[in-house]
């Protein structure tokens, strides 16, 4: 389905991530930068975002109003917060609330879902 008319919001949304993965490698965006996303889900405060990052591409710091959780499903990274380093694999989940993690950095080529619950301000 095109970027342009998928649905982002409904009652039952399916995805199949080996093909989301594989058509956004393909991407002339992901090809140039190295990074791309593609919101998948968008309903009230949720956003649900399907993100690929190439082995060595360092995305640098994400700041969070609100909570959220990052899920590997491919690949490895490398984060920091405050001065703790971590990393996170395939399978593997990390929940985080309002603050930030920083010098994120994929170790190998990475794909992961990144779910936000938006703030109020940002829900429209």
């Amino acid at each position: 389905m095109s970027p342009l008319t998928r649905a982002l919001t409904g009652a039952n949304l399916s995805f199949d991530l080996g093909e989301q993965v594989a058509e956004l490698r393909q991407d002339g965006s992901y090809i140039r930068s190295g990074r791309i996303g593609r919101t998948l889900v968008k309903a009230g405060p949720l956003r649900l975002t399907l993100t690929l990052i190439a082995a060595g591409v360092e995305v640098g710091t994400h700041h969070a109003a609100s909570p959220m959780t990052l899920q590997v499903v491919e690949g490895r990274l490398r984060y920091r917060v405050d001065e703790k380093e971590f990393e996170l694999g395939r399978g593997e989940l990390l929940f985080f609330g309002p603050g930030h993690a920083q010098d994120i950095r994929a170790l190998e080529d990475t794909a992961l879902l990144l779910t936000i619950t938006a703030a109020e301000a940002d829900v429209g």
